[in-house]
């Protein structure tokens, strides 16, 4: 998140010491000090989201959307694995019975989501474009992440897209009187200490097509998994994410042909490359089906280094050093891309 919103960079908040005096007796009270929670499996979901929906929060405060007015700068990434195919809408709200959220009709019906992520991490609705909608949220706050499509290389489609972002409209329902966000303090050890552990543990995923959807439809475990590489990922009916870890080396050039994935209306497909780290680092990191050059068998080939490497080649995508990472997105994937998968060679190493 989508969003700057770094998952990890929030620092553990230093013991606060307090500390009375009996005006009558000049007896000091002993201080006491207040411990941050500790995470375990059990509430490490909600600490992730608190640690997003905090930066957010401090960014631009409650009940209000953050407009990102281009594409995510790569100094203020929010999130780990954000792409660079939409611009995105933040927003951390109140969201009592009967509050709604209009989204406006583009003149070109292109692809516009506002997914309702709740702090929970449950994923129970996604609305799209153009319409006023009820959400419903288990959770007293929801987070609102917007994606409108843009074309990055067209500055007047950016400022379009500008506009629509001002037409967005959350609105309570009547004589409800929003509230405030309030995070909470978690101990940052504890939480790294799992973070790390079921970023490993994610890396045997075919795929993270379990690991988010709605109450009720997710192993717990696997919804960590998710959570702990990609945070706020859609449910796959909305969206089909594929990451892959080769451990290839980012001086190498590698190469790797691949099928068009099927998508239905207003969908389409991209490819990102990310560091090890999982942040983009490099402008040449996104490519989409609106700008990949295609085989004359209507396969597509990507080639993944530097152009030192690569040469001058279409399709290709930097590598940000060794162990670099792969991101496959499927916006609105069809019925079998969600059930049989979709096929990711591994790249081959292009010899000199």
């Amino acid at each position: 998140m989508a969003h700057a919103l770094d998952s990890s960079a929030v620092a553990n908040k230093s013991s606060r010491a307090f500390a009375a005096f009996l005006l009558s007796t000049v007896v000091m009270v002993s201080t006491a000090a207040v411990a941050a929670e500790k995470v375990t499996p059990d509430n490490y979901v909600e600490a992730e989201v608190d640690i997003t929906f905090s930066q957010i929060v401090r960014e631009v405060g409650s009940n209000k959307f953050r407009h990102d007015r281009s594409l995510i700068p790569l100094d203020k990434q929010p999130a780990v694995t954000m792409n660079r195919d939409t611009i995105y809408s933040f927003g951390i709200f109140y969201a009592p019975k009967g509050t709604t959220i209009t989204l406006p009709k583009s003149k070109d019906d292109r692809y516009q989501s506002a997914m309702i992520l709740q702090t929970d991490h449950y994923i129970d609705q996604t609305f799209y474009a153009a319409g006023t909608f009820e959400i419903s949220s288990q959770t007293e706050f929801s987070g609102i992440a917007i994606r409108t499509q843009v074309d990055a290389t067209a500055p007047e489609d950016v400022k379009y897209v500008n506009s629509l972002q001002d037409q967005i409209v959350v609105k309570l329902p009547p004589g409800a009187v929003a509230k405030d966000y309030k995070p909470r303090d978690w101990d940052m050890p504890s939480l790294e200490a799992l973070r790390a552990k079921y970023r490993e543990e994610a890396k045997a995923l075919p795929n993270l097509n379990e690991t988010s959807g709605a109450h009720g439809t997710l192993d717990p475990h696997k919804q960590r998994l998710g959570v702990s590489v990609a945070l706020g990922l859609q449910p796959p009916q909305h969206a089909m994410y594929i990451y892959r870890d080769y451990g290839l080396k980012g001086s190498e050039c590698y190469r790797a042909t691949y099928s068009k994935p099927g998508f239905n209306d207003k969908g389409f497909f991209s490819f990102t490359m990310y560091g090890a780290d999982k942040y983009i680092h490099s402008e040449r990191s996104t490519l989409n089906n609106h700008v990949i050059t295609s085989n004359p068998d209507d396969t597509f080939t990507i080639h993944y280094g530097p152009q030192s490497a690569c040469g001058d080649v279409p399709n290709r995508l930097d590598a940000p050093g060794d162990n670099w990472y792969l991101g496959v997105r499927i916006y609105r994937p069809v019925d079998g891309i969600i059930k049989d998968g979709y096929a990711m060679p591994v790249p081959q190493l292009v010899k000199r």
